[in-house]
């Protein structure tokens, strides 16, 4: 019977494979359950096609490696070793091969040549590039059997890990100079560390972002001492607060990824399940009016090891930590 081991730290843990689906991610409702932080919700799914098994990446966040190479999906063979986030998986399934190569008679396999064909540098050429000579209507005429035929083989070529695809983007928005470095660059090449930012990286960029709004009403709370400037200037401070943490923050988040304080702790805001996507602008001044609620910290620090607040919930988005 095929089975999964999953190496943890206290040991290998062994999974019978009795379904014809098994689930596997870090909620309660997986056939498979792994709490780790770097596995998804909803990670990957092992599934049994005809007589072997494939795995199938459900859009996880760190997404699914077969032997090294990552894969959205891929049949699975005895001894396949599987990464999910952090966690390795051997899966097993000891049953032989039932689409075994068939070797021809040797009644029904062709007679071998008898000579060596003499052929031209054009005539070489074509073979090992798959071009048919310079000369189409030549023929061998200087063909000389003198012993078995000769076959080129070609290398073979190692497979080759396929290269991580770079976030995709609407349109490539020139940063504002004013800003320099405090923003990531387009596009972001930045590489997720497989975990969601913690409660205390999540309020210092809070508290970061913050203080650009915090010297902009310093500034109109000067100038508004000068008389018959103040009733101008209040109200208009009241708007430029408005268009700061309503429109600008929630900008920088869906063109660039993350605020000027998400990018100075080096977290990125993204659609939930994908790491290298862009939330929309709606979605982010959604996110934006959760953050005016007391409950999105509560929210944040009462989901535990899912690092999950009320603005999440509401966008559909999660924040995850980079290396840059």
């Amino acid at each position: 019977m095929a089975k999964l081991l999953v190496h943890e730290s206290t040991g290998v843990r062994e999974f019978e494979i009795v379904d014809t689906e098994v689930h596997m991610g870090r909620e309660l409702d997986n056939t498979l359950r792994l709490p780790d932080p770097s596995i998804s919700r909803h990670h990957c799914v092992v599934r049994k096609v005809g007589g072997g098994y494939e795995i199938q990446d459900l859009q996880s966040s760190n997404g699914v490696l077969v032997n090294g190479n990552r894969v959205q999906s891929s049949p699975l063979r005895d001894g396949d070793r599987i990464t999910l986030g952090q966690v390795q998986l051997t899966f097993q399934d000891p049953r032989p091969e039932t689409n075994a190569t068939v070797a021809l008679s040797a009644q029904e396999a062709p007679p071998l040549p008898t000579g060596t064909v003499r052929m031209s540098a054009d005539q070489l050429a074509a073979i090992h590039t798959g071009k048919p000579p310079a000369e189409p209507g030549a023929k061998l005429q200087d063909q000389v059997a003198t012993g078995p035929v000769a076959i080129p083989v070609r290398p073979s070529v190692p497979p080759v890990a396929p290269l991580m695809v770079p976030r995709p983007t609407l349109g490539v928005p020139v940063t504002p100079s004013f800003l320099g470095s405090l923003l990531p660059s387009i596009p972001d090449d930045a590489v997720a560390l497989g975990e969601r930012g913690d409660l205390g990286t999540r309020l210092v960029a809070v508290l970061i972002d913050i203080v650009p709004s915090i010297i902009i009403s310093i500034a109109f709370m000067i100038f508004s001492l000068v008389p018959f400037l103040g009733c101008i200037l209040l109200p208009l401070n009241f708007l430029v607060q408005l268009g700061y943490y309503f429109f600008f923050v929630p900008w920088t988040v869906s063109k660039y990824g993350a605020s000027i304080g998400k990018k100075v702790m080096k977290l990125r805001v993204v659609p939930e399940g994908n790491p290298t996507g862009h939330v929309d602008l709606g979605l982010a001044i959604l996110r934006q009016l959760g953050n005016f609620f007391a409950l999105n910290l509560i929210v944040l620090a009462i989901k535990g090891d899912e690092r999950i607040s009320l603005s999440d919930i509401m966008a559909k988005t999660e924040v995850i930590k980079v290396d840059r």
